[in-house]
């Protein structure tokens, strides 16, 4: 069995959006039998063109993703295929029909964390981003691609399919007999061990990737959780400033009251009687407790009262001023 490349050269069909404002950049990798890394062209697509019905994977989705997570200049959101009409799924049955294994894709909304993964995974010997398979794959028009770009930024055009092929002994029809095949370049063929190291490496870089993730979501969680802390301690904090204010206001208002009652109690005190005391009188109604005070136990002909205040409340009624006794007789008088 042999590689057979069929090169045709035509334009990738692009697809419109009325919200093409909002687009996407998406590269997709996967590791040929011989162990090597093999990237794909960069990918801009429309803002929704991989969402499917998931709103995480739509343009806003992302947006959100990598305003709480992509804080270097190279982080970049690993997606998965739901189903095989779009780009990812397409790349992924792509891999599959070509006995790759370890595919998977990225996508970001910034073009600047796409170029900088490149940039940063140039310096492994290990990864290629030209000439393979992979790099030469292109999506059929449903993916909603709007542009193919190189690693420089550079938009690309055209479309290279690879199918395997029985090699066959005699030549080709339209080839003439004294033609010439050229084989493409041969590259370094990973031993078991070397591509068992290369993946161990490649994990341990994903496990530190996903643990600093995880410990931005939870940092992340924390900040909440503190600030909601805080938000509650403040309320209280209120709660009891705005409950001493109204314990201050009622000592006050209490305070002012007093001082009242003692100044109409120093206003009504008879000065031709230095005998009176000032008492209270209590009733079912503060007419009964103002009658008690001259007629009541231990009253005489000469007693006298000067009613100050009166408070009546639910049982009855307390009134309250001046009591005395003068000499003579008749009848007892409140005054």
């Amino acid at each position: 069995m042999r590689l057979k490349f069929a090169a045709a050269l035509v334009a990738l069909p692009l697809a419109t959006t009325a919200n093409a404002a909002n687009t996407i950049y998406l590269a997709c990798s996967a590791e040929e039998i011989e162990g090597t890394s093999h990237y794909t062209q960069l990918f801009t697509l429309e803002g929704d063109a991989i969402g499917d019905s998931y709103p995480t994977w739509k343009y806003d989705g992302i947006k959100e993703w990598e305003a709480q997570f992509a804080t270097a200049p190279d982080d970049v959101r690993g997606v998965s295929s739901y189903t095989f009409t779009n780009i990812v799924g397409q790349f992924s049955k792509f891999t599959e029909d070509h006995g790759m294994r370890h595919s998977g894709c990225w996508v970001t909304t910034m073009k600047d964390h796409a170029l900088a993964v490149s940039a940063k995974l140039r310096s492994r010997n290990y990864i290629k981003f030209e000439g393979s398979l992979v790099s030469d794959w292109r999506p059929d028009g449903k993916a909603g691609v709007l542009a193919v770009t190189d690693w420089s930024g550079n938009p690309v055009g055209g479309a290279l399919s690879a199918e395997l092929a029985e090699e066959e002994d005699r030549p080709s029809q339209h080839i003439p007999d004294n033609s010439v095949t050229i084989s493409g370049p041969t590259r370094h063929k990973m031993t078991n061990a070397e591509a068992d190291a290369k993946y161990a490496a490649d994990m341990a870089d994903y496990n530190e990737k996903l643990a600093e993730q995880q410990k931005q979501v939870d940092d992340y969680k924390q900040a909440q959780d503190e600030v909601a802390r805080k938000k509650q301690e403040q309320k209280l904090q209120a709660e009891h400033a705005a409950a001493d204010y109204q314990r201050q206001l009622d000592q006050h208002a209490e305070t002012v009251r007093s001082q009242q009652l003692e100044y109409q109690k120093e206003l009504a005190k008879p000065a031709n009687a230095p005998n009176a005391v000032y008492r209270g009188f209590w009733g079912p109604d503060c007419a009964a407790a103002r009658l008690s005070a001259t007629q009541g136990a231990g009253t005489s002909s000469t007693t006298r009262f000067k009613e100050v205040t009166t408070r009546p409340d639910g049982s009855g009624c307390l009134s309250q001023g001046w009591w005395w006794n003068v000499g003579g007789g008749g009848t007892a008088t409140r005054q």
